[in-house]
């Protein structure tokens, strides 16, 4: 298992973000505007779900988990 204060933290280009829903988190592409932590997320997820909010927590590398969304989650590692 990897050790949790190996994690790498990737840039900034990337959130975490979370559906209406709220019980998955999925990561989309940040346009200019930045984090819309209180909602109004203006672009898809890289799965293409409809997200409403970003969350504060730095995308890294290797976080996975059932709360997480694994095709944003392979996404994003073939496009890092």
């Amino acid at each position: 298992m990897e050790d949790q204060m190996t994690t790498t933290y990737m840039t900034d280009d990337f959130s975490y973000c979370e559906t209406i829903a709220a019980y998955v988190w999925h990561i989309r592409r940040l346009t200019t505007v930045g984090r819309k932590l209180s909602g109004g997320a203006d672009t898809l997820a890289l799965c293409k779900a409809q997200v409403a909010w970003d969350l504060s927590t730095p995308v890294q590398e290797n976080l996975r988990g059932d709360g997480m969304c694994h095709e944003c989650t392979e996404k994003y590692k073939e496009i890092k």
